[in-house]
């Protein structure tokens, strides 16, 4: 008899839980699907740097020494449940270089 009480509390938890864990798992999708696409690349009015995005879930900028100082790249993706997340490479400095931002495993990019 004690069993039979222990396996209707652990129902009652569960029919609690589960519904409120499926509103939550509700919310993700729908936000990350009304939330629409963003930029996917570095402002293109930055004179001496060029913008690649020939990778698959990767951004890469490149400045020339003296350009895009202060800058970075950043990409836009989504994860399995459809949230878009947004992801910063590392700052270009005065001798100009690269930025480079990917996305995560499990994500998709540029959106």
């Amino acid at each position: 008899m004690a069993h039979s009480a222990n396996f209707q509390q652990s129902l009652g938890w569960l029919s609690r839980t589960f519904p409120a864990a499926l509103l939550v798992l509700c919310t993700v999708l729908v936000g990350g699907l009304l939330a629409g696409p963003g930029a996917a690349t570095a402002d293109s009015d930055l004179p001496g740097c060029t913008t690649d995005s020939s990778v698959p879930n990767e951004l890469t900028v490149t400045c020339d020494p003296g350009s895009g100082v202060g800058e970075h790249a950043f990409i836009r993706c989504r994860d399995l449940l459809g949230m878009p997340h947004t992801h910063i490479g590392a700052t270009i400095g005065t001798d100009g270089g690269w930025s480079r931002a990917n996305c995560a495993p499990a994500e998709t990019g540029p959106v």
